[in-house]
């Protein structure tokens, strides 16, 4: 005879409780906890996002005053300076530029010439105490095509691109209407490896905003030819595209754009 079961209505009722769902006021607490954490999240990425691009600014802003200062101190171009070897302790003879008043003539540009100045700049610039850190002014794995460096021969951004001071035409001039054969000039790059929103943000921030005008413009690397057509980093009119609206291109989010 199978044993007599007692029922218990009321215990069974607040088992059932017990084993009920979420009420609407702690399904309502969740969600504003997760919110809270996306939107810390996402604060947090623009906070990293502006640090960056600050970071970046300040960078140029210090570089192009240890060049104005090493300038006034040698009354030369670092990386140019024909002499760095009998001023600048520990720069050797064959680290001495050609004073020229041009640094690092890329082949092709104007004729040719050395290269071996684009790093001699950080070398001439870090041996007279005008920027920290130590370059040793290599020029073995320099690359003047991919504007890349070796290793300790080149400063570099908040990306890890490598950033250049250099006599060049690479950026788009001012009338928008060519590149890479008008008047060219000493300039500092901001390195490789900065995504396309940073770099538009900077120049918004330090020029007007516009790829192809003002002091903070668009490498032609990034251009794909002579009728402005759109492009990964920069929409840029030339020639008969003269309708065309400078641009960063922010929305393809390329992660390679430099000037």
């Amino acid at each position: 005879m199978a044993p007599l079961v007692r029922l218990n209505r009321s215990s069974d009722v607040h088992s059932r409780r017990n084993e009920a769902g979420f009420t609407l006021i702690e399904i309502a607490i969740v969600v504003v906890i997760i919110g809270l954490l996306l939107g810390g999240v996402l604060k947090g990425q623009e906070l990293i996002r502006n640090a960056r691009t600050h970071a970046i600014i300040n960078q140029g802003n210090a570089v192009q005053g240890a060049v104005l200062g090493f300038q006034d101190r040698y009354r030369a171009l670092p990386g140019d300076y024909s002499v760095a070897d009998t001023n600048i302790v520990g720069v050797t003879t064959d680290h001495n530029g050609d004073g020229d008043s041009r640094v690092g003539i890329l082949t092709g540009d104007e004729g040719g010439g050395s290269d071996d100045e684009i790093v001699f700049v950080w070398e001439h610039l870090s041996r007279a105490g005008f920027i920290s850190g130590s370059f040793d002014g290599s020029n073995t794995n320099l690359n003047d095509t991919t504007w890349t460096c070796g290793e300790g021969a080149c400063l570099t951004n908040p990306f890890n691109g490598h950033m250049m001071f250099l006599f060049d035409g690479a950026q788009v001039h001012p009338d928008a209407t060519t590149w890479s054969t008008g008047p060219q000039n000493n300039q500092l790059t901001t390195g490789r490896l900065i995504p396309v929103e940073i770099t538009a943000e900077m120049d918004r921030k330090i020029d007007d905003g516009d790829p192809a005008n003002g002091s903070f413009r668009v490498g032609h690397r990034f251009l794909s030819g002579a009728t402005g057509a759109a492009t990964e980093c920069a929409n840029v009119a030339t020639g008969s595209a003269a309708t065309v609206v400078d641009t960063w291109t922010v929305t393809s989010l390329k992660s390679d754009c430099w000037r």
